[in-house]
């Protein structure tokens, strides 16, 4: 039910993730009606949480989020990270969040020109405040700028691919391959090995296929995530609407994911915790190409029930 002490003479509720100012409490209900656990509820016109939230609570904030007068604190956060939502703070309109969508492109040519320290900070930033299935906020991110490591890790790539694609080509090694790739790696893989000959001659003439000449994204998390992949995906939408607001480029490696995934070699170039998997890659840079319009999309596949 939590612990009532009184802190500087004001009565607190407590335990060991929520802290609530009881004297300042109105008693409206929100925290009740908001928490998607139902961990608040009151007794005798008194607010208590539950036993049971000392485990359940996922720390989601959307109890300090709703009460009007701002008396929930999560202990283990900083209160100076609440950002207060005024009437004067203003959202994109919808046409500008459609414009902004359609706008972003898929960047596969950047200048050598590295990217500032502020606006990669800009980037993670965006992705923090993605939503994470059962907030579990334990995405890591690890950004790679170094040239000789991004040559490094392309050139393990590339080695590795070769090495993958000699174990294909024989018949009676198809075991071993199948043993070596994840199955949901296999389709992308096979594509990779179908193109690699023409993408190895590109690389002898200085082509760059897996990053595009860009600088890097992993984002990885504990293979005990509840959704990973998901969570990854969320976090790297939102940097890629971000980076098009700042005026950088991206693109989405499936490769090179499942690169850091296949290939022990490649996750230890940039010291991949031994229980983390990549749930996306990105390239980032500054566009050397300029888009004059938004190509058309296939119309929507929609069930109306």
């Amino acid at each position: 039910m939590g612990e009532k002490i009184k802190m500087n003479n004001v009565n607190v509720l407590r335990n060991t993730k929520i802290e609530i100012n009881l004297e300042k409490c109105t008693k409206c209900g929100a925290c009740i009606a908001e928490c998607p656990l139902r961990l608040y509820y009151f007794r005798e016109d008194v607010l208590f949480i539950r036993r049971s939230s000392e485990m359940l609570c996922m720390e989601c904030g959307h109890c300090v989020a709703v009460c009007p007068v701002n008396v929930i604190n999560l202990q283990r956060f900083p209160t100076e990270e609440i950002k207060v939502i005024s009437k004067d703070d203003k959202v994109p309109t919808y046409n500008e969040l459609v414009d902004l969508i359609k706008f972003r492109r898929s960047v596969r040519q950047f200048k050598k020109e590295p990217v500032s320290d502020d606006l990669w900070k800009k980037l993670i930033e965006a992705g923090r405040f993605a939503p994470t299935g059962h907030n579990d906020q334990l995405i890591h991110y690890t950004v790679v700028r170094d040239p000789a490591l991004l040559d490094k890790i392309s050139e393990e790539i590339t080695k590795n691919f070769v090495n993958l694609a000699e174990i294909y080509k024989n018949p009676s090694r198809r075991d071993e391959f199948n043993s070596l790739v994840p199955k949901k790696y296999l389709k992308i893989a096979k594509i990779a090995l179908i193109g690699l000959k023409d993408m190895l001659k590109g690389i002898a003439r200085g082509e760059e296929f897996w990053r595009w000449n860009g600088e890097l994204l992993i984002l990885h998390a504990p293979k005990k995530t509840t959704s990973l992949e998901q969570d990854c995906s969320l976090a790297a939408g939102n940097i890629m609407l971000a980076a098009t607001i700042l005026g950088l480029g991206t693109c989405s490696l499936g490769l090179m994911t499942a690169a850091f995934t296949i290939f022990d070699s490649v996750a230890n170039l940039i010291n991949l915790p031994k229980k983390h998997v990549v749930g996306y890659a990105l390239a980032v840079g500054i566009p050397k190409v300029k888009y004059y319009r938004t190509p058309p999309r296939q119309t929507a596949k929609v069930s109306w029930f």
